[in-house]
């Protein structure tokens, strides 16, 4: 790889070793006579398109909320291969600070609004499409956008029954009476523990983003769901940016994204989740 790494940074690299980069892609760290680069690659048919997409998730994220994320260096492909190159960061440890700073990044976060939900473009959660036509009502968003987007390719794969389209429509129907009104907030979209790290200075970066202008309790869902996160997080976030009133009794409804998300990408119990889910908020 240090040849290929080579010709696409036209830079003299010294050495090329692999680091975890989740289940999807390869991932290095590149240290060249200059920098240290972290890179992903990956020979899947949409995978450029894929980074591309990153790549214009991450630059979204650091100018319109001004947090931490890794630069991008450059995407493209080269040969069969694509690939994408982000400013290395170094990892450190969590210290008393840590808390504070993740809390306060992610209001920041959702203090960025626009007047409608979703995005001007398509992206990716994983490896799946997303889809961001933009709506003006959440409900109507999460709904078409998102669940039954979702279970459309599940039903298709025969990982989920047809009657669940009209479960969910059921399900949408008993939370609407009770549901807040909802400002469109940037979300990361897909943040788990695996998707933020801490650097150096002990302050909280935020990679893979799926990004999209939409309800920030999707963020907390996400980071409630496989845990990870100090119930600090939770705390210094709420003192400064309240969440919506009954919250709680949502999650598990906000949860189901991304309960579908991996029906699609893993099947297994995730199927049988996600039908408990749509079941109790449809009964």
């Amino acid at each position: 790889m240090k040849k290929y790494f080579s010709k696409l940074l036209k830079e003299n690299i010294i050495s090329v070793s692999s680091v975890s980069g989740g289940d999807i892609n390869d991932a290095y760290k590149i240290i060249s006579s200059s920098n240290v680069y972290f890179a992903k690659t990956n020979k899947m048919v949409n995978a450029t398109d894929m980074f591309e997409k990153e790549a214009q998730n991450l630059k979204l994220l650091k100018e319109n909320a001004e947090i931490y994320v890794p630069d991008v260096i450059e995407t493209g492909q080269y040969n069969d291969l694509s690939y994408l190159i982000l400013e290395w960061i170094e990892p450190g440890k969590s210290n008393p600070a840590t808390n504070d700073n993740l809390a306060h990044q992610l209001v920041i976060l959702h203090n960025t609004h626009v007047n409608s939900f979703g995005l001007n473009y398509n992206n990716y959660i994983g490896s799946l499409p997303q889809d961001n036509t933009e709506k003006y009502n959440w409900l109507e968003f999460y709904f078409i956008n998102r669940i039954e987007y979702q279970l459309k390719i599940a039903i298709d794969a025969k990982l989920m029954k047809k009657t669940s389209i009209k479960k969910t429509e059921t399900m949408f129907s008993n939370v609407e009476k009770d549901f807040p009104d909802v400002v469109p907030s940037l979300l990361h979209g897909d943040l788990w523990s695996g998707n933020f790290m801490i650097n150096k200075s002990g302050n909280a970066v935020f990679i893979d983003p799926a990004v999209y202008y939409g309800y920030r309790e999707m963020d907390i869902a996400m980071m409630k769901l496989f845990g990870g996160f100090s119930s600090d997080v939770y705390y210094k976030y709420n003192e400064q940016l309240p969440m919506d009133h009954d919250w709680n009794s949502r999650l598990r409804f906000n949860q189901l994204y991304y309960i579908l998300v991996h029906v699609n990408l893993f099947g297994g119990n995730y199927v049988n989740l996600a039908e408990s889910i749509i079941n109790y908020y449809s009964s």
